[in-house]
């Protein structure tokens, strides 16, 4: 059976602009929880929100020498983590022959891009899921499978009310939707 919906929230490092302006942290995380203070209100009781998976990636981490950003405490939520906690439901549902869906939702600059996507060696959810995919359909040949293999990906922006379709930008002038395709026969 496919597993349900998953809602997760991510912490990320302060910018440049954040640490120039002395921005104070108001977020904590413990287990699933994320509290928020309100910094108006330093000796108020922390707002409390529960989700299947609270991130913490602000701090408590070392850029290694291939430049991956790895944990030094054992809160420090990296790429892999991610990955493994919602990653590795939506490749066993997509084995299981679902449809799946990754939904990242927050302001600019608020990290969706690095959860989803990763730069260099700090490959987000897709790439992670699409090396992991293909390398189940490798193993799968050859183990001298018939099965016919279709991967089919999108991946759309909605800002501002408008969609884009950020694999094929050409075609976000003619309003239209585009998608990766990948078919294996074998």
């Amino acid at each position: 059976m496919a597993e349900a919906v998953k809602v997760a929230v991510r912490v990320r490092p302060f910018n440049s602009r954040e640490r120039a302006r002395d921005a104070k942290l108001i977020i904590g995380m413990n287990g699933n929880t994320t509290t928020i203070k309100d910094p108006d209100a330093p000796n108020d009781e922390p707002k409390k929100f529960t989700f299947d998976f609270s991130y913490w990636s602000h701090d408590s981490y070392k850029e290694n020498a291939e430049g991956y950003l790895a944990p030094t405490a054992k809160h420090y939520a990296d790429q892999k983590m991610v990955f493994e906690d919602l990653g590795r439901g939506i490749l066993a549902n997509a084995w299981q022959g679902y449809n799946c869906s990754l939904f990242a939702y927050g302001q600019t600059g608020s990290g969706k891009s690095y959860s989803i996507v990763g730069y260099g060696p700090n490959k987000g959810v897709v790439p992670l899921f699409c090396e992991q995919m293909f390398v189940g359909i490798d193993k799968e040949k050859a183990g001298g499978t018939k099965t016919e293999f279709e991967v089919t990906f999108s991946m759309l922006e909605i800002y501002n009310e408008q969609v884009r379709d950020l694999l094929n930008p050409a075609s976000n002038k003619k309003g239209e939707i585009g998608r990766a395709s990948c078919r294996e026969r074998v």
